[in-house]
C-alpha cells in the first residue's frame, strides 16, 4: 500500500505507534515483578521482550525500508525472538540459563579470536581498552577461565525443533524460513530482487543484475506491528498477566482500515453519475 501517492501523512500514526510500543512494554514490565531466586528469567525474558520491542519501532520508523529488499532482515530477526521467547517460556529457569552460558561463550570466543589475531605484537591502547571492557563484561557474570565456549547450537535444537515444541511451527515455515532467503541472501531472494530478464532472444533472455530502489509498503509495518502483538500474547499467557492496555496492532489497524475506506457519499445525488 502507498502512502504518498494517496496524500496521507503517515508519520503522526507511525509516531503514535511507536509510543504505544513503548507503553505496551513498560506495562507489563511494571506488573511482571522480579523473582530474585531466579533473576536470569527476568533478565533474558526481559531483554528480549524489549528486543522484539525495539525492533518493531525500528521498522516502523524508517519507511525507506518497507520493501523486499530491507524489511524482510528485520522481520526475521523479529521471528528469531518469537521463537526464542515462546520456547524459552515452556522451561524458563534451565533454559534462560543455557542462554546466558551460550551468549557468554560466544563472547569468550570473541575475545579470545582478537587476542590470537594481535598474537606477539603490542597492543594499541584503544585495543587493550576494547579487551579489557569485554573480559570485564563477561566476569561479571562469571569467570572467563571457568567459561565454556559451546560451538553448537545454544539451545541444542534447530530452530524449526524449537518452533514445534513450542507450538509455533506454522510461524517457523510461513515467516522464519522465507524471510531468510533474503537475510542471508538465498538464490530465490536475490534472483527475484536483483535479476532483471534481458528482453533480446538472442541472448537467450539471460538475466541481468540490477539495483533499484523499491517503494514503501505500508504492509511491512502491519507485519512488524503483527509480530510484536504476538510475541506479547505468548508472554502475557505465560506469565498470566491480564493487560487492559490497549493493542498497538488493534490501533494501527483501525487507522489503516479507516484511510482505506472510500469516502462517504452522503449529500450525493442519487442515481448513477454521469
Amino acid at each position: 500500500m502507498e502512502t504518498e501517492s494517496e496524500g496521507w501523512d503517515i508519520f503522526p500514526l507511525i509516531t503514535q505507534y511507536r509510543e504505544g510500543v513503548d507503553e505496551e512494554l513498560l506495562d507489563r514490565l511494571t506488573v511482571w515483578r522480579p523473582n530474585f531466586a531466579c533473576i536470569q528469567v527476568h533478565e533474558v525474558i526481559g531483554a528480549l521482550l524489549a528486543r522484539q520491542a525495539t525492533l518493531a519501532k525500528e521498522i516502523a520508523g524508517a519507511p525507506s525500508l518497507w520493501n523486499g529488499h530491507s524489511a524482510p532482515i528485520l522481520l526475521r530477526a523479529m521471528a528469531d525472538v518469537h521463537i526464542n521467547i515462546a520456547w524459552l517460556l515452556l522451561e524458563p529457569e534451565s533454559r534462560c540459563l543455557k542462554f546466558i552460558s551460550y551468549g557468554l561463550g560466544q563472547a569468550k570466543l570473541e575475545l579470545e579470536h582478537r587476542r590470537s589475531e594481535i598474537g606477539d605484537r603490542e597492543m594499541s591502547a584503544a585495543e587493550q581498552t576494547l579487551l579489557d571492557a569485554q573480559e570485564s563484561w563477561i566476569d561479571s557474570q562469571r569467570a572467563s577461565f571457568l567459561q565454556d565456549v559451546d560451538l553448537g547450537k545454544w539451545a541444542g535444537s534447530t530452530v524449526r525443533q524449537m518452533a514445534e515444541e513450542a507450538g509455533c511451527l506454522d510461524f517457523y515455515n510461513y515467516v522464519y524460513t522465507p524471510f531468510s532467503a533474503c537475510a542471508h541472501s538465498m538464490w530465490h531472494h536475490v534472483a527475484v530482487y536483483n535479476l532483471s530478464t534481458c528482453g533480446n532472444p538472442l541472448h537467450r533472455h539471460h538475466r541481468r543484475p540490477i539495483s533499484e530502489d523499491a517503494e514503501s509498503d505500508l504492509h511491512s509495518l502491519i507485519l512488524a506491528a503483527k509480530y510484536w502483538s504476538k510475541t506479547l500474547r505468548t508472554f502475557d499467557k505465560a506469565m498470566g498477566i491480564d493487560s487492559s492496555k490497549p493493542s498497538t496492532f488493534d490501533a494501527l489497524m483501525a487507522a489503516v482500515s479507516a484511510e482505506a475506506e472510500p469516502p462517504s457519499d452522503e449529500g450525493q445525488p442519487s442515481g448513477d453519475l454521469p
